[in-house]
């Protein structure tokens, strides 16, 4: 009981103390805080530098909606959010948001500060898609024939964009088809229209392809995804037609075409084009010619490359498109050693022959890979590629030389040869030239520093194919044998040969030449 006694007392006095410091607790106008917020859009949500109240955005932009709120956003509030179009959106000073309804919408941020004030600003943003552009339902329909080049062609179109209305305008291209055996002289209208229709008034040339696109553009100037782009065909003389294609030559870049049409009931109506083909570049027309039925002959220049027959049928007032005609190069180059052999002795200079039924190839279509390792040095001059050794490639095993060629058509042979060891442990014969009547001293001298032990010792007539001499079980390392000179042709390759027990063999080629007795007696 006495401690409840003084809980009350305590009680009594606080009250008593809040009624002498009631002052305390009066609103005081000088300690009210003016509140001012703002709305920004930006690019990124720090950006306030622009401070942008009203843009255009497309549907896949993001939007940025920043605010900024004076003195500071440390202030006591009761609430604070943002509205679109009056309806709930976030509850963030700034963020972020894609808005996917076209259209015109009012982003509104609202604060409620501390004393039940309300402060507001407003952002207005439109959005729109990009426009649609109707590419199905169109004139002239795509491939029309036999349109009169001297009287009024009439285009139109239609492009909507959903969700809003705008206006729209358009890109209008018209030009005449530029073909590889001919050029257009015809100008070019690129133009700009506010309508989805245009009326061409001058004349335009017979049996011509006319090739017209058109983009459609709102007015926030978004782009159409898809574009028109459609071509006609005009008419010529009565009893004329004329025929045109597009010549795939594959990978190739330029080629030399000749075209042959044969008419099949009269000899006489025969025409001829030859021109260049380009990858880029690769359309021609016949021009206007008799109407019939005709022989079609397609074929190149290079020899590599198929040709094309057919019988084609040329109609009264009407082009006769035949679409994608081929003729493809599918043979590689061939690449031969100059000797005709795989196995080559080393030297400074090797050469090869590399040939193609198309275009020279140049030395850059060439590669030359002595083991993995690329040589820089080499040189194409009428079909002959030549590849530069040094001296640092010379070795006492074989080396894998490999040459590849690539043609115009992007064809690729590759080939490897092989280069016998010039870093030899032994000696033996050079070149030699005698006389029939004289002899010769075949020798071999192992000089290995390496222990290797000698298996066997052998002289071949690479000419005959034959074996000279062979020692087998020659541990002692040497070989020496005379022979006479009329034992052989005026004119022979011969290997000297030494291999090894542990299986390396290291050989030697050189020439014997042997003159008759009677020359070297008149000498």
């Amino acid at each position: 009981m006495k401690f409840a006694r003084i809980y009350f007392l305590v009680a009594i006095v606080w009250l008593l103390q809040s009624c002498f410091d009631s002052d305390d607790h009066i609103f005081d106008e000088s300690e009210a805080i003016d509140i001012k917020v703002e709305a920004y859009l930006g690019k990124s949500i720090s950006d306030i530098s622009s401070n942008v109240k009203a843009d255009t955005f497309h549907i896949s932009d993001t939007i940025y909606f920043i605010t900024s709120v004076s003195p500071n956003k440390i202030i006591k509030v009761q609430d604070y959010h943002w509205l679109m179009d009056g309806k709930y959106c976030s509850s963030e000073y700034n963020f972020k948001k894609q808005v996917t309804e076209p259209g015109h919408h009012k982003f509104t941020f609202v604060l409620k500060d501390y004393f039940g004030d309300m402060h507001y600003d407003s952002l207005d943003i439109w959005v729109a898609d990009n426009p649609i552009l109707n590419v199905t339902e169109f004139t002239p329909a795509e491939g029309t024939q036999a349109l009169d080049p001297y009287e009024a062609i009439y285009f139109t179109w239609s492009a909507q964009t959903e969700g809003v209305q705008l206006s729209h305008y358009y890109r209008f291209i018209l030009n005449e088809q530029d073909f590889a055996n001919s050029s257009s002289k015809f100008m070019m209208i690129d133009t700009i229209l506010k309508e989805p229709h245009f009326i061409f008034h001058n004349k335009l040339n017979p049996f011509k392809q006319y090739n017209w696109t058109v983009q459609a553009f709102n007015e926030y100037n978004l782009g159409s995804s898809e574009k028109i782009e459609s071509f006609f065909f005009t008419k010529g003389l009565a009893g004329e037609g004329s025929l045109q294609a597009k010549i795939n030559i594959g990978n190739a870049s330029s080629v030399p075409v000749q075209i042959t049409l044969a008419n099949s009931d009269q000899t006489e109506k025969r025409f001829s084009y030859m021109f260049n083909v380009s990858s880029s570049n690769n359309e021609f027309s016949t021009g206007a010619i008799p109407a019939g039925q005709y022989q079609l002959t397609l074929k190149s220049d290079y020899p590599d490359f198929s040709t094309f027959q057919k019988i084609i049928a040329i109609h009264d007032g009407f082009v006769t498109n035949m679409g994608n005609i081929t003729i493809i190069d599918s043979i590689p180059p061939s690449i031969v050693s100059v000797t005709g052999h795989d196995t080559l002795d080393f030297a400074d200079t090797l050469h090869f022959i590399i040939k193609d039924g198309s275009q020279q190839i140049s030395a850059q279509k060439t590669t030359a890979r002595l083991e993995g390792e690329q040589t820089l040095e080499r040189v194409v001059k009428d079909s002959i590629l030549s590849v530069v050794l040094k001296e640092t490639d010379k070795s006492w095993a074989y080396r894998i030389l490999t040459i590849s060629a690539t043609d115009g058509s992007q064809n690729t042979s590759t080939k490897s040869f092989y280069i016998v060891p010039s870093d030899l442990w032994f000696t033996t014969n050079s070149d030699t030239t005698i006389s029939s009547d004289d002899v010769i001293k075949f020798f071999i001298q192992d000089n290995n520093s390496f222990g290797f032990v000698v298996d066997t010792l052998k002289f071949f007539n690479v000419t005959k194919n034959k074996t000279i001499i062979s020692i087998p079980n020659a541990s002692i390392g040497s070989l020496a044998a005379e022979l006479e000179g009329s034992l052989f042709d005026e004119e022979q390759t011969i290997q000297s040969i030494v291999i090894y027990k542990n299986g390396l063999q290291q050989r030697k080629t050189w020439k014997l030449y042997v003159t008759p007795a009677e020359a070297k007696e008149a000498e």
